[in-house]
């Protein structure tokens, strides 16, 4: 028996630097309703068939691991290059024709240049079937509707008649091409002979040492025919997929099988819009932990040193670098004790903490005046941030996340009793580095991106200070990510980074920037 071994080479990466000369467009995620978002099928797109007497691949079939592998370092080479045979694409063994690859340089891909795929995986099956007695065109088409059941793909084509001939052909071709004899076109000798019963071996045809996850990367590593685009990776990667559900033993996802949630070893897979995604992809677990309940925490992979801390927000785990518009709920320390103070303009309720002898509140000012032009026009919600139309109605309230302020408005955010710090209350601005160390740590909510080895934000002082930026005045999207950054009396703003904390002056070249708004008690 024979492995499949698949690899993605290092063309996957320098793939998208090519000077494509069609455009890549948008697909849905769709294994069973596949719809191109840039393009409209081709009328040269010829349905396949649909095969005799087919049976289903949706019952729950059981299967044992697969044996290929996937590596970028060794191993056969499954650069796109490689897919073809000689330097003009002819006919090989079996009669299958595949053309070489042409990258960006093609104006568009040669749905017709690939055929003879399927009738070399067949061929030991119809020889077998014609000597039970059945003539060439019903072995055939019998041997053809046998593979697509024991492929898992039966269903599929039964219920997507657009998926074309070239499509499928192309697709298992990269996966179960002859790697052995890269000079000719050919099958994987093993697999042919193995399905001359009409069965195959799991160990021969199973992908499923990849991570179902991973299996969207593939459809970019061997499409050779131009530039990826239209229906092309979709259509691929549901045929992929539906292999990798067959040998798991899953059933076929449909209309009937809506919201089904299965679970794969430690992957939890839900079939939603007639496709099988993982709750990971959907960014709905992480580390096996599935969000249920806001507020909870995980740790994700981060960069440089320290890893991310997700939050979990209405089902879906959020990075602690993107939750500009969580309310400071989310944030607060849970082992610090706070006071509080009430509003009592708006009857809003903040968090209060002492630091350095002084009453300071321990989140950013989220107050709103319908009445003041100046809150209207230049005070806003991450919320309601981006070129879409402005709505005044939800800008009116952040939901207890910061609100960003000019300088303009700054001084009138601030309650009776209340005041914007002064430079003079910030001790912390031009520290030496040494100090900035595990000094600024302990400023920043638990769990914030702090850079350096053994390095933790510990809100020790409470003041939970967040790494949401400011808001640039005319595209009006978050910049400064991952700094700190509050008004001062002064008409300059303070810029807390995890090494550094400065005193910055407006930019009146972009009219200011929104920044949020912290209060000291007078």
């Amino acid at each position: 028996m024979s492995k499949i071994k698949l690899i993605l080479p290092a063309c996957f990466i320098a793939f998208f630097a090519c000077s494509c000369s069609e455009k890549v467009t948008g697909t849905t995620e769709d294994d069973n309703t596949v719809i191109a978002q840039g393009e409209s099928s081709s009328s040269e797109d010829t349905p396949l068939s649909e095969p005799a007497k087919p049976g289903s691949s949706s019952s729950t079939e059981t299967s044992s691991s697969s044996k290929e592998e996937l590596s970028s370092s060794s191993g056969t080479n499954l650069d796109p290059t490689s897919s073809s045979s000689g330097t003009d694409g002819g006919s090989g063994a079996g009669g299958i024709v595949f053309p070489p690859n042409r990258q960006c340089a093609a104006p568009a891909p040669a749905r017709k240049a690939v055929y003879g795929v399927v009738d070399g995986f067949i061929q030991q099956r119809v020889a077998t079937l014609e000597a039970q007695g059945l003539d060439h065109n019903t072995a055939k088409d019998s041997a053809t509707g046998e593979l697509y059941r024991e492929l898992g793909i039966d269903t599929l084509f039964q219920e997507n008649p657009r998926i074309t001939d070239e499509q499928l052909e192309y697709t298992l071709f990269y996966l179960y091409k002859n790697r052995e004899n890269d000079s000719i076109n050919e099958m994987l000798p093993a697999l042919v002979n193995d399905f001359a019963d009409g069965t195959l071996e799991p160990e021969n045809y199973c992908i499923n040492d990849l991570p179902y996850a991973e299996l969207n990367k593939l459809p970019f590593v061997f499409l050779p025919l131009g530039c990826v685009y239209g229906e092309e990776v979709p259509n691929s990667l549901s045929i992929i997929r539906n292999i990798w559900r067959k040998c798991s033993g899953m059933p076929f996802c449909n209309a009937d099988m809506a919201d089904t949630l299965i679970t794969i070893g430690k992957d939890h897979f839900v079939c939603q819009n007639s496709s099988w995604i993982t709750l990971e992809m959907q960014g709905k677990e992480m580390n096996g932990i599935i969000c249920t309940e806001n507020g909870t925490r995980t740790i994700g992979v981060g960069e440089t040193n320290n890893d991310l801390t997700y939050i979990c927000v209405d089902e879906y785990w959020k990075s602690i670098l993107h939750t500009q518009d969580l309310p400071a709920e989310y944030f607060f320390n849970p082992d610090f004790e706070y006071g509080t103070f009430t509003d009592p303009r708006d009857g809003h309720v903040y968090k209060t903490t002492e630091y350095n002898g002084q009453t300071w509140l321990a989140q950013d000012m989220d107050y709103f005046d319908s009445s003041d032009t100046l809150f209207v026009k230049q005070s806003r919600c991450a919320k309601n941030l981006g070129y879409r139309e402005f709505s005044a109605e939800e800008n009116g309230y952040c939901d207890g996340a910061s609100r960003f302020y000019t300088v303009n408005v700054s001084k009138k955010v601030c309650p009776e009793g209340w005041r914007l710090p002064k430079k003079e209350d910030w001790t912390i601005n031009g520290i030496g580095y040494n100090s900035a160390l595990t000094t600024l740590p302990k400023f920043y909510v638990i769990g914030s991106f702090i850079r350096g080895k053994d390095r933790a934000a510990t809100d020790e002082y409470g003041l939970s200070l967040r790494m949401d930026g400011a808001i640039d005045p005319y595209g009006g999207d978050m910049t400064l990510t991952g700094y700190n950054l509050f008004w001062l009396e002064e008409g300059v703003y303070t810029e807390n980074g995890d090494l550094f904390s400065n005193f910055s002056n407006v930019d009146y070249r972009e009219k200011g920037e929104y920044v949020p708004v912290r209060c000291i008690k007078k």
